[in-house]
């Protein structure tokens, strides 16, 4: 199985492990100190679905994956969704156009020198060399991995309104 990241464009295959601050289980993590948080020293990969929320610019932006609960519930927000997409990234509609002039490039990697945390994301802590790279355009991006992108007046507002409808999702800065 391969596991990708998304980084800028870089000369060497070669990634080392940064300091992260995460939770004890992994299901949060930051690269500044917070409060409950342990220092830790890893790299971080995913598999193919994992990495959606990374393909985009460094904004504001929601995910929320396809399942039959989550689309009933953003319906009832009044949002729109189709159900042949994978998920649904909202992000601030000033920044659309940044959205869709960006490109990604995702490294590639075998599996064998990650492990699986229970947040679904693969760590080292050790370097690892990518076994190649790939870049995407945005219109790339949303077809290949089946993402709904919409626009939405404020990102961090949609955030309090979708963990009062009790819709699962993952906030990225």
């Amino acid at each position: 199985m391969h596991l990708y990241k998304v980084s800028a464009p870089r000369e060497s295959l070669v990634f080392k492990p940064t300091r992260f601050y995460r939770t004890e289980d992994f299901r949060s993590s930051s690269r500044r100190p917070k409060p409950g948080y342990v220092p830790d020293c890893l790299l971080y990969a995913g598999d193919f679905d994992e990495i959606s929320i990374h393909l985009f610019p460094k904004i504001h932006r929601i995910r929320v994956r396809n399942a039959e609960e989550s689309r009933r519930k953003l319906s009832i927000l009044g949002f729109e969704t189709d159900a042949d997409k994978r998920c649904y990234i909202f992000a601030n509609r000033e920044a659309e156009t940044q959205i869709m002039e960006f490109e990604a490039s995702v490294y590639i990697f075998d599996d064998c020198h990650f492990t699986k945390t229970p947040s679904n994301e693969y760590i080292s802590r050790e370097p690892v060399e990518a076994i190649g790279s790939e870049s995407y355009t945005m219109q790339e991006i949303l077809r290949s991995w089946r993402i709904q992108l919409i626009p939405v007046d404020s990102v961090p507002e949609l955030s309090g309104f979708l963990t009062d409808a009790g819709v699962a999702y993952s906030y990225q800065t």
